[in-house]
């Protein structure tokens, strides 16, 4: 149903006309050259309450897609026209075509000197994010800036489809029909886009006196924009992963360089596992500074439950401002070991340092030459096999282990001391003694096998 004819090559706009001067158009003998402008067949003026358009006359057969409108389409078509012809200086232009018929605008706002222009689409059917932002492109490339009517927010898919200009009118085909059409204007809408006004003939007047604010650009600009953005992301991304690997790679030089100049001191002094009463155990590794040649000593330790087996090498990568091996048992373990072993290697000192990468204090090692810390991560990251024990405590010195419930045995009764006298025996006359000979002979040592087996014979 438009609402455009033509009559002898002239636009006639439904829209334009009052009821009376469309009751006088419908009653004209011109009536009769009235053609619709897409297939130039016979059109006729028809009206539906308030609305007033252009339809086939009857019979005429077009095969044409003339895109049927609804009653709501057509009433917000002809809302737009009536508010741009109220702002000084533009003027509507229903149902406005290509040049080539490529496409028609449902409404063009144009300045009355034709310099600007905004096509003003209505879509109250469903249409894809792909087909708005082609058919909004194509209004971009001719210089117009498009607007899309909808009844509800438009779902583009982002960041697959570009955004385009939408103005939210809650009025779909479905909506009542208003007594007139330009009670529509009175609508309150919302809109994606920077333009003042709360009603839609307070956003036409905004949007056509002030410039709609628009920031993003056509969809080809949107789609150019993200393409460089991500283009950025993958250069910055390959860039920084670049820089992680070699860091790495630096690091695990670095790891493999620390290993190579360790030493187990067993193997680099001798076997000399100090006792330490009941003190810690404490396992060391000689090596040297990743600053300065000097060669230092390097230990861990941990302490031992009662009854628990020797623990396992475990160094921590990360350690606060207090530690175990800055314990004075620990200290006293280790100088006994280099005053047994007379390793004469320098024992690195523990301070505490700020790390600046965790904004923290840590007692951390460093050199006993240069003062450069060694970072506990590298530390940790020494090889088992580069560290033995220097330091254990001596077994006999460790108390029994208490039962695993945790509880005290109970205590033990003192019973008082009773001496009983044991009953007299009477004392029974001895046998009398068989001679050795008798005994012994081979008669007694016959009855004696005889008895024995049990036997009589």
């Amino acid at each position: 149903m438009p609402l455009v004819a033509l009559l002898d090559g002239n636009r006639v706009e439904a829209p334009a006309h009052t009821a009376d001067s469309w009751t006088a158009l419908k009653a004209s003998p011109d009536r009769v050259r009235l053609v619709m402008p897409l297939c130039g067949i016979r059109a006729v003026a028809k009206s539906r309450a308030e609305t007033r358009f252009f339809a086939h006359y009857p019979g005429s057969g077009c095969s044409a897609d003339h895109g049927g409108e609804s009653p709501q389409h057509l009433a917000m078509k002809t809302a737009l026209a009536a508010g741009i012809n109220a702002v000084p200086g533009w003027h509507a232009v229903i149902e406005y075509p290509h040049p080539e018929r490529e496409w028609i605008i449902d409404v063009l706002a144009a300045t009355d000197d034709g310099r600007r222009g905004v096509a003003f689409e209505v879509q109250l059917s469903s249409q894809t994010p792909e087909r708005y932002a082609e058919r909004s492109q194509r209004y971009f490339d001719s210089g117009l800036f498009p607007v899309w009517l909808v009844p509800r927010l438009i779902d583009y898919g982002w960041p697959a489809q570009p955004t385009v200009p939408a103005v939210v009118t809650g009025f779909g085909k479905s909506s009542d029909l208003p007594e007139t059409p330009e009670d529509l204007l009175e609508r309150e809408v919302a809109k994606n886009f920077r333009t003042g006004g709360g009603t839609l003939a307070q956003f036409l007047l905004t949007l056509l006196t002030s410039g709609p604010g628009w920031t993003l650009g056509s969809p080809q600009m949107q789609r150019d924009a993200r393409a460089a953005a991500e283009a950025r992301n993958q250069a910055r991304y390959e860039t920084e992963e670049r820089t992680r690997l070699e860091r790495l790679a630096k690091l695990e030089k670095a790891i493999k360089e620390f290993n190579a100049r360790s030493r187990p001191p067993a193997q680099a002094f001798g076997d000399h596992l100090v006792q330490s009463g009941d003190g810690p155990y404490v396992w060391a590794t000689a090596t040297g500074c990743w600053k300065c040649p000097a060669p230092m000593l390097l230990w861990t330790a941990q302490t031992r439950r009662s009854g628990d087996p020797v623990p396992e090498l475990e160094i921590r990568d990360k350690v606060g401002p207090k530690r175990f091996e800055n314990h004075p048992e620990v200290h006293k373990g280790v100088d006994r070991w280099l005053a047994a072993s007379g390793a004469g290697i320098g024992k690195a000192r523990i301070e505490r340092r700020m790390i600046k990468s965790r904004a923290e204090e840590s007692s951390t090692f460093v050199c006993p030459g240069c003062r450069e810390v060694i970072g506990q991560f590298f530390i940790s990251r020494i090889v088992p096999e580069k560290w033995s024990l220097i330091s254990a405590p001596d077994p006999a010195s460790l108390p029994a282990r208490r039962p695993k419930t945790g509880k005290q045995p109970p205590a033990l009764m003192i019973v008082p001391t009773v001496r009983v006298e044991p009953p007299a025996v009477p004392v029974k006359e001895s046998a009398p003694k068989i001679p050795w000979d008798q005994l012994h002979g081979a008669e007694g040592v016959a009855a004696a096998r005889r008895q024995f087996r049990g036997t009589t014979s």
